[in-house]
């Protein structure tokens, strides 16, 4: 893997294309660069930019798969969700948590496959 330099204290969210480093978002870069949505998920409202959104605004286009890597249940372990853009829609947003974090949800996805503390996103 490669060896980036670690994101600055700030970043929520680092976006890695191959081995190239495509975008670190903090939360007030993501608030004024990519529009915010709401999406109704089993009756919960997520609130965030689409992870589709994302992904152009840091400079990703023609993607096919990419891993969304974030913790798991509990946070004392790394969990990765490998995703394609074939099944990737509008309703899959990355939720700003009350606290401050990133959780990927969609209705495409059983909850206990939301990935939750998101921080990086690898497209091979």
């Amino acid at each position: 893997a490669p060896s980036l330099d670690p994101p600055a204290g700030d970043v929520v969210l680092r976006v890695i294309v191959g081995d190239v480093l495509a975008a670190d978002w903090t939360l007030a870069a993501l608030e004024e660069s990519v529009a915010f949505a709401e999406v109704d998920i089993g009756g919960d409202t997520q609130n965030g930019p689409r992870l589709l959104d994302v992904l152009e605004a840091s400079g990703v286009e023609g993607w096919q798969t990419a891993e969304v890597i974030g913790m798991g249940e509990g946070r004392t372990f790394e969990v990765g969700l490998d995703i394609t853009a074939e099944e990737t829609d509008e309703s899959w947003i990355l939720d700003v948590t009350n606290r401050g974090t990133l959780k990927l949800a969609a209705e495409a996805l059983a909850r206990q496959q939301w990935v939750r503390d998101v921080g990086e996103i690898r497209i091979p």
